[in-house]
């Protein structure tokens, strides 16, 4: 707040750092201006508005190391939200979908894949093969999508069976065995 006597900027909203003279108690002053516009006002003069680095200058130690422990915070709750998570090769995942599948819906699973994807039966093992407009390029999408079509599967059917996975280019992804489960292969 700059000074009315002095004319010095101060962040004491009571009294002048510099002259000790006491700030106005009223909002509004003589000229019509508030407190507010003469901060804003004094920003402006000094140079801190749309000044980054001065406005971090002027914070005290305990409030930069807030502002620097606050932005790691984020980036780090950033990096875990959005890492891909770690898949192993041939390792039974649990249903990375865990919610509950009706009947109803798990045919409705089957008959959304059946749309986009080209499904072939052979000696009982079912081969799918999955267009790249549905293909999901993360690994861990690629799972649950194997992970639910096997689990709608099973409903339907009333029985676990082979199943091979194929991505847009004919290579296998993923297996569901009977006894193993739903595994990648690549």
């Amino acid at each position: 707040m700059l000074c009315p006597k002095c004319g010095k900027d101060s962040h004491n909203v009571r009294v002048c750092a510099f002259c000790q003279t006491p700030y106005p108690t009223d909002v509004v002053d003589a000229r019509g201006s508030s407190r507010h516009a003469r901060a804003t006002a004094s920003m402006r003069a000094t140079g801190l508005a749309g000044n980054p680095r001065a406005v971090f200058a002027r914070l005290s130690p305990a409030q930069r190391w807030g502002v620097i422990g606050l932005l790691a915070v984020v980036t780090a709750a950033y990096y875990v939200a959005t890492r891909e998570r770690v898949i192993p090769v041939g390792v039974a995942v649990p249903n990375l979908i865990a919610a509950p599948m009706s009947p109803s819906e798990a045919a409705s699973t089957l008959r959304t894949v059946h749309a986009t994807a080209q499904v072939e039966l052979r000696d009982g093992e079912l081969t799918v093969r999955i267009t790249s407009a549905a293909f999901p390029q993360r690994r861990d999408g690629q799972l649950a999508l194997a992970q639910q079509y096997a689990r709608a599967d099973a409903i339907v059917e009333g029985r676990t069976r082979p199943i091979n996975f194929l991505d847009p280019d004919g290579t296998r992804f993923a297996r569901s065995d009977p006894q193993k489960g739903v595994t990648m292969t690549r």
